[in-house]
């Protein structure tokens, strides 16, 4: 356990620094979400590999994966695996719904639960977005151009964007890898990795419900703090 502090530790550092480089460098929300995402990916891998191999091996797994170029590549793997599913298919899964998936179009019901909202106020400014009588993607494409468009670089709308989007894309590196593990169980020679044991997918089941739960709610968030402060 000595070797996971260690681990966690020498993770929790090259975050920091790749977070610095990040604020300065970042010219989107995305970008400046990568080191946070970087960190809880290498952390849910190596947690893997403990049960897998051993904990009295992470020291050297934690060296081969965090030091020098080989830092630098484990990097760029994971967050690439992060961008292979496109938006749309992301907004499919997290909030498990094959079409009007985005929160905006429930954004009246939404709004509605939110006590910081006075909806009587909401339907008064925006009749239109908050009628029950349009589709869920006119509520939509209404609600991004009336009401987020005019406040999203206000920092409340900005955070609750940023940490939806972490969230998103941490959920969809976890579902392809997830998928990756389930493949390699059914179909990989388990001479080069050993068979999976049954805690590496408990663990990544744990990482993509959890992230996926943040997603769904980071989501519903923004909707309502955009509203919020547009009021």
């Amino acid at each position: 356990m000595v070797g996971l502090q260690s681990m966690l530790n020498h993770i929790i550092m090259n975050t920091t620094m790749m977070r610095l480089k990040g604020e300065l460098m970042a010219t989107d929300l995305k970008k400046g979400n990568q080191p946070t995402i970087f960190s809880i990916l290498a952390a849910a891998l190596l947690l893997c590999a403990g049960f897998q191999y051993g904990f009295d091996k992470l020291p050297e797994l934690k060296e081969m994966a965090l030091a020098g170029t080989a830092s630098a590549l484990f990097s760029a793997v994971l967050i690439m695996l992060t961008n292979i599913l496109p938006a749309n298919i992301k907004h499919k899964l997290v909030f498990t719904r094959l079409v009007d998936e985005m929160p905006a179009g429930r954004c009246h019901r939404l709004c509605a639960r939110d006590s910081r909202i006075d909806i009587d106020i909401a339907k008064e400014r925006w009749p239109r977005t908050f009628s029950p009588l349009i589709t869920k993607a006119e509520r939509n494409g209404l609600w991004y151009r009336e009401i987020y468009k005019p406040v999203k670089d206000s920092n409340e709308v900005m955070q609750s964007h940023r940490s939806f989007l972490l969230y998103r894309d941490l959920c969809s590196g976890l579902i392809i890898i997830s998928i990756s593990a389930v493949c390699w169980k059914l179909w990989g020679d388990p001479k080069l990795l050993g068979a999976l044991n049954n805690e590496v997918f408990i663990i990544l089941s744990l990482f993509t419900v959890t992230s996926l739960i943040a997603a769904r709610n980071s989501g519903n968030r923004l909707v309502t703090n955009a509203v919020a402060k547009a009021i």
